[in-house]
């Protein structure tokens, strides 16, 4: 299946459609890849880029050939690129110039919006050429399944809400690996009033069920049975929204109960939790 025929019935005239492909292995497209400037970044160009062009259609080349697809962007006027206007931690290429150089107002639309990082093209062999007309037929690869939400990365990465808590417990079946994840592992783990900055150092063993069963009696009761963040909900039932939950160490999950217990009571004197923060031993 071709990649233009997704978009059929669209209205599109691909004679007036540019496809590009920014390509990861140029270190200049993957620096403001990591900075969020990809849109940003393919604004700039020279004045007859995208001249008589209503469509830009964005992909994102991670590896091969592959074009993962980024957006459609509807194409209106420009005006000069001066680098003083964008970001300092932007990364120019070695072709914006200000005199040769003008930023294209390109509007993202909703076409196929539900595809962002999900649909894959074959760019085809001639890679190098990263701008190349809409009749230009791409082959259609893959359409990736959708990605929860709220995507477990890491143990070191996670910081929930307590609206993104309650949604993972309460909704399992979504939200399986973050089950299978935090049940694997006994820890120690944080939560922030981030009202006031205080902090509340907990740990959980194998006992409970790990770092899963520990913060689903969170979900479930707001305090998890802690003097203090019990008297912040019986003072306010919605104060749990100010709760952020993040770890701080992860251990086997038959590690002895009582050595978890020891690397709370060694965070809480990092972090003087009880003292200034929402402990109260």
């Amino acid at each position: 299946m071709k990649f233009q025929e997704l978009l059929a019935g669209k209205q599109i005239n691909w004679d007036r459609v540019k496809l590009i492909r920014h390509n990861l292995t140029n270190e200049v497209v993957a620096a403001n890849f990591e900075q969020g400037y990809l849109e940003l970044y393919q604004s700039v160009q020279s004045p007859t880029r995208f001249k008589n062009c209503d469509m830009v259609i964005s992909f994102l080349g991670t590896e091969g050939t592959n074009g993962v697809f980024q957006g459609c962007y509807r194409v209106g006027d420009f005006k000069p690129y001066r680098r003083a206007q964008f970001p300092d931690d932007f990364t120019p290429d070695g072709g914006m110039t200000e005199d040769k150089s003008v930023v294209y107002e390109l509007a993202k639309t909703d076409l196929l919006a539900d595809m962002k990082d999900r649909l894959v093209i074959d760019w085809g062999k001639g890679a190098i050429n990263w701008c190349q007309n809409g009749t230009t037929e791409k082959e259609l690869l893959e359409i990736r399944p959708a990605v929860s939400e709220i995507s477990f990365i890491s143990y070191d990465k996670v910081l929930l809400s307590f609206e993104a808590l309650h949604k993972i417990v309460y909704n399992k079946a979504a939200y399986k690996e973050w089950e299978e994840k935090l049940s694997a592992v006994a820890g120690v783990y944080l939560i922030t009033d981030t009202k006031t900055g205080k902090h509340y150092v907990g740990s959980a063993s194998g006992e409970q069920g790990g770092i899963w069963g520990r913060w689903s009696e969170y979900a479930k009761t707001k305090h998890g049975g802690n003097k203090r963040l019990k008297e912040l909900i019986t003072a306010d039932a919605d104060y749990c929204s100010n709760f952020q939950y993040s770890i701080l160490e992860v251990f086997p999950i038959k590690r002895d109960r009582h050595e978890v217990l020891e690397y709370e009571q060694l965070y809480k004197k990092k972090l003087w939790s009880i003292q200034f923060g929402l402990n109260d031993n």
